[in-house]
């Protein structure tokens, strides 16, 4: 028969065993919790609905926002400047996180094979970048680009060479900036994915012959494969909604050679003050990335089952 662990009382005596503690009821968690439900829900949901009421009307200047119905959609349609910084938006992601996963993978790879204190020490310096503020950075290096007396034009020694206003060079200016800023997001992804691989597996490979091209397509890819896929995503739908660094690099110009989506939809709600049609462009944009979403996920729910 188990005996009952009794407590001392101070006075030398002995007391019986601890009072049970009381289980609060399950709902009070959700009570504490509605608090916190209630703020969020006012800081998304509301915004959202308030937006997708707006986009069936046609809130201008006035301040007046009378029914129309889908004619804000269908004038989407045939909206060329949409189109035009859609396609703007598409080349700027593509060509942006593509040149940040290749990057990214270059420079996890070559610090992974060796931890040391400088190399903390460059992974630390290689997220500042990430860590600045979007304004400063956009405001900054159109400075540097300056014709007349931008750092770059010096280095290079082009004296008068305009690199923003140059239709033909100025979205490739904003793609580098935008891989500058944000190549170490996919940098600390992967890499913390290759130091969280073991050594044992890498180890045990090598004795049994098996080089670095083998062990990093059986090994290593296979491995780092998710997080890389999942920070691909974050990134494209980031890349898709970025305003602040277009808006003071290049302000969409010249002409809207780099007026992305987002700057688009800025123009026609604080610009054009047509805040019903923004608003829809708004709604379209969300779903578009909603849809994209659910689909790149399945794929990548595909890929893991056939690598895995």
């Amino acid at each position: 028969m188990s005996e009952i662990p009794l407590r001392s009382t101070g006075g030398g005596g002995l007391a019986g065993p601890p009072p049970a503690r009381r289980r609060l009821d399950p709902t009070a968690y959700f009570w504490l919790l509605v608090p916190a439900l209630a703020v969020t829900a006012g800081f998304t949901l509301f915004p959202l609905v308030r937006t997708l009421y707006l986009s069936f009307t046609n809130l201008g200047i006035s301040g007046q926002a009378d029914w129309i119905g889908a004619d804000n959609y269908l004038r989407m349609i045939s909206d060329g400047l949409f189109w035009q910084s859609v396609g703007v938006s598409a080349v700027f992601l593509v060509v942006g996180v593509l040149a940040e996963l290749v990057i990214a993978w270059v420079l996890a790879l070559l610090l992974a094979e060796r931890v040391s204190r400088w190399s903390n020490a460059l992974r630390t310096l290689f997220t500042i970048p990430m860590l600045l503020c979007p304004v400063v950075i956009g405001i900054t290096w159109r400075v540097l680009f300056n014709p007349q007396f931008g750092w770059i034009n010096g280095i290079l020694n082009q004296p008068g060479l305009d690199w923003v206003g140059d239709p033909s060079k100025s979205l490739w200016v904003l793609i580098a900036v935008d891989v500058w800023q944000w190549t170490p997001f996919l940098f600390l992804m992967i890499s913390s994915a290759l130091v969280a691989i073991p050594t044992e597996v890498k180890e045990a490979a090598r004795l049994d012959g098996a080089g670095g091209l083998r062990i990093f397509r059986f090994i290593t890819w296979p491995l780092v494969l998710p997080v890389t896929l999942v920070a691909v995503l974050l990134r494209s739908i980031d890349s898709t909604k970025t305003f602040e660094l277009p808006f003071t690099l290049t302000a969409g110009g010249p002409g809207n050679t780099t007026t992305t989506v987002a700057i688009y939809m800025y123009r026609r709600a604080f610009s054009e003050f047509d805040q019903g049609y923004a608003s829809a462009l708004a709604v379209t944009i969300t779903i578009a990335l909603v849809v994209f979403a659910m689909i790149y996920l399945r794929i990548v729910k595909r890929v893991e089952g056939a690598v895995g």
